[in-house]
């Protein structure tokens, strides 16, 4: 018995036991005229701390003790049916009918406070499951939940499939594979399968049921059937949240596919357009070359022939580009890096631009005291040549093409600038496809993305001519290796 049982049922014994002293020993206040709403009084506020059926028992002894003591002749239990007759029926009845009303009074008040707390925890439970990301992690707090609203009654098993759940039988592994196939409850009073021993209470979403709970026994009350009702709430509302996260998943699915699409087509458009021009320049050279080779000088033939090496150096490059690019675009890559020098990757990528005896070599300033950058030499290279070749192609004038690498913020930022044409502020994002689609600049967004830097175009706001290309990786790290 719980101690606030125990101590509401002692309170109400002894307020029946004052009674019966008050009308063994009566007051000269207390006569046979007051005496019964004294009586009654005291009976409608024991009966709320004791259960029914004693309440009514010691009303019924406190009617016979007035009777006794108050209602002549005194001491006695006869009683003058046509004089005190009614009196004695009427208290009787009020006391039991005041009894009655108020103990229904608190079993009503009781079991709205129970809804109304099962209530707040089926909105708190809403709550939890919308905050979630996965809604299967909260398996273990919705079995919490099922227990504290059976109160340690019942005996149940909640699982997503039947191997999950263990102590089941195979009749009740077939019955709870039944109830997850057909999203239905299966049991007693459900009308499927009633001569099923237990009950079976699904995970319901809109298209399938994601779990079950089985409750062990059949016998079920009218008290416990509110419990499988807000149990059943309960499950709805996981069975919606994972419902809701397998569409969440399937949409994502369903965009990532869509732009891996759009990236597919975007990627095999810059291929053609970057190589359109290179192969169709090669290809008029070759034409001159191969129909009027009577008719050209030896330095016309030279000219053409340096053009198609030039430009079948160009493929080359788009080649390389495309192929790293199509390698870094794969899943979980890992690229080697190590401490490498800035003045040493500038240096190289210059000397290969002399080579390929490039018209516009650009100006070159280098920030003193650069530390040492942990990256992939070949990968910083390729992005420094494809800026500095795409700033070259839309400079159009000797000189004003320059690269300069600085320290700032935690980053080493190299920075290509040109005085070309401009880009759309709302192009800025993306890169430089205002002035053509360049399968190097895709590149070099990987790279950056690769080596957790960053890659940025900007242009005057005032004149709109001119792009300042921004590649930056970060130096913590490499400062780090060097301590």
């Amino acid at each position: 018995m719980k101690p606030t049982t125990l101590l509401t049922g002692s309170l109400g014994f002894a307020l029946w036991a004052a009674l019966m002293l008050l009308l063994v020993y009566p007051h000269e206040w207390i006569t046979l005229a007051n005496a019964p709403v004294v009586l009654i009084l005291v009976s409608s506020i024991y009966s709320l701390l004791l259960p029914l059926g004693i309440s009514l028992a010691l009303s019924a002894l406190a009617v016979l003790m007035f009777n006794y003591q108050m209602v002549p002749p005194v001491h006695t239990f006869h009683v003058d049916l046509q004089e005190h007759g009614i009196l004695l029926i009427t208290m009787m009845g009020v006391s039991w009918l005041v009894t009655y009303l108020l103990r229904r009074q608190k079993q009503i008040a009781a079991l709205e406070r129970r809804q109304a707390q099962r209530t707040l925890q089926l909105m708190q439970w809403s709550e939890k499951l919308r905050e979630v990301d996965h809604p299967q992690q909260l398996l273990s707090d919705l079995q919490q939940l099922l227990l504290s609203l059976a109160d340690g009654t019942r005996q149940f098993f909640v699982g997503f499939g039947s191997i999950e759940v263990d102590l089941l039988n195979a009749s009740q592994t077939k019955a709870f594979d039944a109830c997850l196939q057909e999203n239905k409850a299966l049991g007693k009073s459900t009308g499927r399968y009633d001569n099923l021993e237990d009950l079976y209470l699904p995970m319901r979403g809109k298209s399938k049921a994601y779990g079950v709970c089985v409750c062990v026994g059949d016998d079920l009350d009218s008290s416990e059937t509110l419990w499988v009702r807000d149990a059943q709430a309960l499950l709805d509302q996981m069975g919606l949240a994972c419902e809701r996260r397998d569409n969440l998943l399937r949409a994502q699915s369903a965009r990532e596919s869509a732009q891996t699409q759009q990236t597919r087509s975007l990627f095999l458009t810059s291929i053609a357009h970057d190589q359109r021009t290179p192969l169709a320049s090669i290809m008029t050279s070759a034409s001159a070359i191969l129909e009027q080779t009577d008719r050209l000088s030896h330095d016309e033939i030279r000219h053409y022939a340096e053009l198609i090496q030039e430009e079948t150096q160009q493929v080359a490059r788009l080649t390389d580009n495309t192929l790293t690019l199509a390698r870094l675009s794969g899943e979980k890559v890992k690229v080697p890096m190590q401490l490498e020098s800035v003045e040493d990757m500038v240096a190289a990528v210059l000397q290969r631009l002399r080579k390929r005896k490039t018209l516009y070599i650009p100006t070159v300033k280098v920030a003193a005291g650069l530390p040492l950058v942990n990256c992939n030499m070949v990968l910083v290279e390729q992005v420094l040549d494809n800026l500095i070749d795409n700033a070259i192609k839309h400079s159009g004038v000797p000189g004003s093409v320059e690269l300069k690498v600085l320290q700032q913020q935690g980053e080493v930022v190299f920075q290509v600038s040109d005085s070309g044409q401009g880009m759309q502020s709302q192009l800025k994002s993306k890169g430089d496809e205002s002035r053509g689609l360049g399968i190097g600049l895709q590149l070099c967004k990987a790279v950056a993305q690769v080596h957790s830097g960053r890659l940025e175009f900007s242009s005057a706001a005032s004149s709109g001519i001119g792009v300042l290309a921004t590649f930056a990786l970060p130096s913590t790290i490499a400062q780090e290796h060097g301590a």
